[in-house]
């Protein structure tokens, strides 16, 4: 309960011996009646001075925690965190032809040039282009490549094409953390770029141009070899060249040739039946040899471009081929795309509802061949049916298209093959056919020539010749025109492409991250460390504002500078040395009497407990000077250690160790006042806590306490008992029932405002006074209370008397 609404709360607890007959007195009643605290409530107030103090305080934890989260993190981004490098190749691509009316007549507003690098650029970024780069033996076993599940999208992801506005220049560049790689690539893909583009200029009409001009070559060859030997024919004399001019040639082939000069009969009339039909058929196989041979020559480029097509997929095929998923994988994922489709998932959801039907008449049905049975047993066969028809039209194309996005290729909007691409087989089929013609023509061919040899007339075979050389120079201006066709075709392209700088390994870094993220991650963790501490401060609700204190705890508060420590003799003159013990004894004589008021009357001593909420927050230093100050003041003090558990007033004053409380109450036949020490040169005398005992809370649970107590009244003016901290043992609140009242300490930005409450309200259910509460060393007090020092000559500090040498103890 809240003591503050009764009527006799300002009255010490009334003491366990009413032998005494000593009336106690208003702990604080001094010339002024009771008076009430408003009643505040307990909010959380950011502070930024206590916050920055708070800091400052925990600085090496700070401090410890940001190394401890630096250092690993910076180690980290320095060793997966590298720089990038960019290398870069050039390429030009010009016009060969100019425009013969320009760009803007045709008013679209758009350039070939601009279209003509676009098209570069698309080129640049094909699976082509990528398919022979990635193949390269200097890039292929690049980490880029191996570590890469697809790498022909991630590199078209990568690759950057760009055209340098107004200019006919196109840049390649690649961005990588390794210099070599980069470069390596970029030159591959340019590499791979030129050739698909050189093969793209002659492709199957250049490798027939070659052979075109391979054979146009021969046949002139072969033509001059035929004039030779016509012409030593001819210088003989046996033949006639009247008889070889055209009109004779046709006469002959409808009369037979002329007669000989040595006028042989026999020659004549064999030359006669071989020449008209022989000759006719010979210059019709010769027309037919060269149409086989030309299209002999054009289904082998064709077949010999497919074949190096394939060639380098089934290269990409191998180097990709590890990278595939396995059968059982392709097949999951075969079927969970089947399933996804809506139309398949409402016929297996129809399937599932006639199962669940069926296996319900089933379970209900009388009969084996109940009718209902037997048609939902035919209705879920027909179901099952086309479930299997749509799985086995489905599994081809899902198959491909999977199969498409794991190799990074656009996925086949028609899986229906095309018939007029032909394939390598097909096309070697071919080859295979026209070589068959070839060389039964020119078996044919070789017989004609066999009989012309055995006919032994020199006019037919003059005849022969000449047929042969006019069937050459035919088959030469036709060559000649398929030819001069094919390098029309082949040489009509309008830019010419050129590498214009090769991709150099770069040697400076483009970005590099490493050094922002190692300056920036150091100084996140540290405002992070920061952020997390002041928060803590926040939600700690440290002790730095008396009015704020004394609004939650409801007593009135006692601030206290830093208490002047012990110096060195050279040094107690020292500047500002007496101002500061002079400021502390203002505030000390402030609680002085606050707590024991005028000199009691005989036999009234008063009895005062110094706690605090927890531990560490300066109560037993307190408790020390407090005592020597009523000392001082010419009361008879008695100061009490009364934390058996510790028993810090001992070392504190500098005195042994002897008996003192605790074996007073043990043992009743023993004196007080012969175990009370004079301190000071008898200023005050001190009750150690005596020895020690493992049950510390039973000791005070009985009436010895209470009868030492108001023995203790009647010999001393004031005793100041220092007691445990009130949260963690109950000590101090069963010592309380036989005091006058509670001093609750607290430490200036390291005591929290709730424990302090917390540890009011228990004083207060247990109805014990508060006499008031003092905040230790607290720097800012002049602020609160002012400063008033001495300014008469010849008055000093060091003419009064100085307080004990103590630091601060729990």
């Amino acid at each position: 309960m809240d003591t503050s609404d009764r009527h006799d709360s300002t009255l010490p607890a009334r003491s366990h011996t009413p032998s005494s007959g000593v009336p106690a007195r208003a702990a604080t009643n001094f010339g002024g009646g009771s008076r009430e605290l408003a009643v505040g409530a307990s909010t959380m107030q950011v502070n930024p001075t206590s916050i920055l103090r708070g800091l400052l305080r925990n600085w090496w934890k700070i401090l410890g925690l940001w190394l401890i989260a630096s250092l690993p993190l910076v180690y980290g981004i320095y060793t997966q965190v590298k720089p990038t490098y960019i290398a870069y190749s050039v390429i030009r691509i010009e016009p060969t032809q100019p425009e013969l009316f320009g760009s803007s007549s045709r008013g679209d507003g758009s350039s070939s040039i601009e279209r003509i690098i676009e098209t570069a650029r698309a080129a640049l970024i094909s699976d082509r282009v990528l398919n022979g780069a990635i193949i390269d033996p200097q890039v292929s076993g690049l980490p880029f490549i191996k570590g890469s599940l697809s790498p022909r999208t991630e590199l078209k992801e990568r690759l950057a094409i760009v055209n340098p506005r107004n200019t006919e220049f196109v840049h390649v560049s690649l961005e990588s953390t390794n210099p070599e790689e980069a470069a390596a690539i970029v030159n591959a893909v340019v590499a791979s770029y030129l050739q698909a583009q050189n093969e793209l200029t002659e492709g199957a009409d250049g490798l027939m141009k070659k052979s075109l001009e391979d054979y146009l070559k021969k046949m002139i060859d072969d033509k001059k070899e035929k004039v030779k030997e016509l012409s030593t024919l001819m210088s003989k004399g046996k033949v006639d060249s009247q008889s070889l001019t055209p009109n004779q040639a046709s006469q002959a082939n409808t009369a037979g040739p002329a007669a000989p000069a040595d006028g042989t009969v026999q020659d004549s009339s064999k030359a006669r039946n071989l020449g008209d039909v022989s000759i006719e058929q010979y210059r019709k196989w010769k027309d037919r040899l060269l149409e086989t041979q030309v299209d002999l020559f054009q289904a082998k480029a064709l077949l010999e471009q497919r074949t190096a097509d394939y060639q380098n997929g089934a290269e990409i095929e191998q180097l990709e081929s590890g990278l595939r998923p396995s059968e059982e994988e392709l097949t999951e994922r075969i079927q969970a795309a089947f399933l996804a489709d809506p139309a398949i998932a409402d016929l297996r959801d129809e399937i599932l509802t006639v199962r669940d039907r069926l296996s319900h008449v089933v379970s209900n049905a009388r009969k084996g061949n109940d009718p209902s049975k037997r048609a939902h047993e035919a209705r879920l066969k027909q179901l099952e049916g086309q479930h299997a028809d749509f799985w086995a039209q489905r599994y081809p194309e899902i198959r491909a298209q999977i199969l498409a996005e794991l190799e990074g290729r656009p996925t086949p909007t028609n899986p229906v093959r095309d018939e007029s691409i032909k394939s390598i087989p097909e096309l070697r089929a071919d080859v295979e056919a026209l070589e068959r013609e070839r060389k039964a023509i020119t078996e044919a061919l070789a017989q004609a020539e066999l009989e012309t040899k055995e006919s032994n007339s020199e006019t037919y075979t003059a005849r022969y010749l000449q047929a042969e050389i006019d069937s050459m120079t035919h088959d030469q201006q036709i060559v000649h025109r398929r030819l001069e066709d094919l390098k029309f075709r082949t040489d009509r392209d309008m830019v010419r492409v050129s590498l214009y700088d090769r991709a150099a390994v770069p040697r400076v870094p483009s970005s590099s991250k490493r050094i922002k993220l190692m300056a920036a991650a150091p100084m996140g963790i540290m405002a992070l460390v920061l952020g997390i501490f002041s928060l803590l401060e926040v939600k700690a609700e440290r002790v730095g504002d008396p009015d704020q204190l004394s609004t939650r705890v409801q007593s009135e508060v006692y601030s206290l500078p830093p208490i002047p420590m012990s110096r060195s003799p050279r040094r107690l003159g020292a500047p500002g040395d007496d101002d500061q013990i002079e400021r502390f004894i203002q505030r000390l004589d402030h609680l002085r009497f606050a707590v024991c008021g005028d000199h009691p009357e005989v036999g009234l001593g008063r009895c005062v407990l110094i706690s605090s909420a927890v531990g560490g927050e300066g109560k037993t230093t307190l408790a020390a000077q407090l005592a020597a100050r009523c000392g001082h003041s010419g009361h008879s003090t008695l100061l009490i250690d009364a934390d058996l558990r510790r028993g810090a007033l001992s070392p504190l004053l500098d005195v042994a160790d002897s008996k003192g409380l605790s074996d007073l109450l043990m043992n009743e036949d023993l004196n007080p006042e012969d175990l009370a020490i004079p301190v000071q040169g008898g200023t005050f005398h001190l009750l150690s806590a005596g020895t020690p005992t493992s049950d510390t809370s039973r000791v005070f649970q009985g009436r010895a306490f209470g009868m030492l107590i108001a023995r203790l009244r009647q010999l001393y003016d004031l005793i100041i008992i220092d007691s445990p901290p009130i949260l963690p043992v109950p000590d101090a609140l069963i010592m309380g029932r036989w005091t006058d009242g509670v001093v609750l300490t607290s430490r200036y930005d390291v005591s929290r405002a709730p424990q302090v409450e917390r540890a009011r309200r228990q004083l207060d259910l247990a109805g014990i006074p508060v006499l008031g509460t003092v905040i230790n060393g607290m720097r800012t007090s002049d602020s609160y209370y002012g400063r008033y020092s001495y300014s008469r000559p010849g008055a000093s500090t060091t003419d009064r008397e100085r307080p004990a040498d103590a630091t601060s103890a729990g």
